[in-house]
């Protein structure tokens, strides 16, 4: 297969400098696709965010004169600070850290689809790069026919009949490999995205290259299991975090003695007090009076667990049944591609070796000639075909296990 891509690229006058394998492909695609350098980023800004957990409000700084005192803590610049209860910054570190859990299981999955993408890209690639070896494989059969119709012709030993109905298979079989270099154009452009690749890519691999994966499934293995428990955890952490509201606060206070003396409306006695400058601080504690807004928040993230578990508990059972139908797509291609293996691609190459062999010995009429070109073609066309739905059920069923 890989002699007979080199030859056909090299025959159309492509390039074979960016020729690459599934497996390069998808390393390839993984470190330039756009969609996967987002993912990174989301995960980078989360994990910046942890830095925020010890979050605090603005520290307050306040001025306060009482011009009828002198060296008082009613004549004193004030830095106070409010702070939420330890247990609150503990919460939300560990919600933050969720958060990123989060971020780096969606990454996961990301390339995780990423891998299916380009391996269903990649494998239709390949088919149409078949399709386009058997058409002109074909052409160079159907030219043969157009060469001994013409001889035959020009010999008097046939009508034009013939001939012409050996330049119109001739002029269909022109027609049909430029619609399949067309679809080849663009699986190989869709390949390129997927891949931020400026070159488009020709594929290497043998037809058949995608191989099912085998091991135990497990649903909380896969990158959409990890996922899903993520945001379930996140879901708790994110409860616990709402509970944390109804959490006192501590307020943290400094004075230090500062008189302006020049504000004395009441011409009174405004002296410092000489023997130092701290005048004091305070310490309190605010207390939740109103539990409504919070009761309220902590109810909906209690619905958010709930959520975030029945979407669990739904994903891995349609993940299951997934499971259950890929792996009945695959046994099902399995069996047509065994078939188109064995006996239909050798018979149809028979057919078509024996057709051409009779025809020129005159042993069988042009009708038939065609009749038995056509049926191979269209054999070798279904094998190729099942080929392909082979190669896609595999890619379905790895994605499903998480491979």
């Amino acid at each position: 297969m890989k002699t007979t891509v080199t030859i056909l690229f090299l025959t159309c006058g492509l390039s074979l400098a960016n020729a690459q394998s599934l497996t390069e492909c998808i390393a390839t695609a993984r470190e330039h696709n756009i969609g996967v350098k987002m993912a990174d980023l989301k995960v980078q800004r989360a994990k910046n965010m942890e830095g925020g957990y010890f979050e605090m409000d603005n520290t307050e700084l306040s001025l306060s004169q009482d011009p009828t005192s002198g060296g008082s803590p009613d004549n004193a610049l004030t830095l106070s600070q409010r702070f939420d209860f330890p247990t609150v910054y503990r919460s939300r570190k560990r919600l933050l850290q969720a958060e990123t859990q989060v971020e780096a299981s969606r990454r996961r999955l990301t390339e995780s689809e990423l891998t299916r993408d380009v391996s269903e890209a990649y494998c239709k690639l390949l088919y149409w790069q078949h399709i386009e070896s058997l058409l002109i494989r074909n052409d160079s059969v159907v030219d043969a026919f157009v060469r001994t119709a013409g001889t035959r012709f020009e010999n008097g030993e046939t009508n034009r009949l013939e001939l012409m109905n050996a330049r119109r298979m001739k002029a269909k079989n022109t027609m049909r490999l430029m619609e399949v270099r067309s679809e080849k154009a663009a699986a190989a452009l869709m390949l390129q995205q997927l891949m931020n690749i400026p070159d488009p890519v020709v594929a290497t691999d043998d037809f058949q290259c995608v191989k099912a994966v085998g091991g135990i499934y497990s649903f909380a293995a896969t990158p959409q299991g990890q996922l899903m428990e993520s945001e379930l955890t996140r879901s708790e952490r994110q409860l616990n975090y709402a509970g944390q509201g109804m959490m006192p606060s501590l307020n943290v206070g400094l004075r230090h003695q500062l008189v302006i003396s020049g504000i004395n409306p009441y011409n009174v006695d405004r002296s410092r007090f000489e023997k130092g400058n701290w005048m004091g601080f305070e310490v309190g504690v605010a207390f939740p009076l109103f539990y409504g807004t919070q009761k309220a928040k902590k109810s909906a993230a209690r619905l958010d667990v709930d959520l975030a578990r029945a979407g669990k508990e739904l994903a891995e059972q349609t993940s299951g049944t997934e499971l259950l139908v890929a792996e009945n797509a695959v046994g099902t291609a399995r069996s047509s591609y065994d078939y188109y293996q064995e006996e239909g691609l050798p018979s149809a190459s028979e057919m078509r070796r024996l057709s051409c062999v009779e025809y020129d010995a005159g042993e069988i009429t042009y009708v038939e000639h065609v009749q038995n070109l056509s049926t191979a073609l269209n054999v070798e066309m279904d094998g190729a075909k099942a080929t392909d739905a082979l190669n896609q059920a595999i890619i379905q069923l790895n994605f499903i296990k998480g491979e």
